[in-house]
């Protein structure tokens, strides 16, 4: 459960240089670095310890947005999990794609890829 821990506080780091603004090479570099541990972790969980499946999931429902939209992402695009589970990250991003255009184009290029999900909600 510890690369839980770790997925938990790589989101958080994020959130905080992004808060803060990408001015420097250092910054994107740092940024872009969190993003792959964050990727490394659940690709990880998925192959390696699948038995943390169900506490990942659990992070859709925690208290920092940050924590609970990539968790959502990654749920969708590096891990295989039922249709509920499909639904409810399909749900945090979808709330988000109000406030983000990114994560609208996000939706909507999935749901080319993955017709099937539209279906989910």
């Amino acid at each position: 459960m510890e690369s839980i821990k770790k997925y938990i506080d790589y989101a958080i780091e994020l959130e905080q240089i992004n808060q803060i603004g990408l001015s420097h090479g250092n910054d994107l570099r740092q940024n872009n670095k969190l993003a792959g541990k964050l990727r490394a972790i659940a690709k990880n969980i998925e192959l390696k310890t699948p038995e943390y499946k169900k506490a990942f999931a659990k992070l859709l429902s925690h208290s920092n947005s940050n924590v609970r939209i990539w968790c959502a992402h990654h749920m969708l695009e590096v891990m295989n999990y039922d249709d509920e589970d499909r639904k409810n990250a399909l749900l945090i991003i979808l709330g988000r794609s109000t406030d983000s255009y990114g994560e609208k184009l996000w939706l909507n290029d999935w749901f080319t890829k993955n017709p099937l999900d539209k279906l989910l909600l």
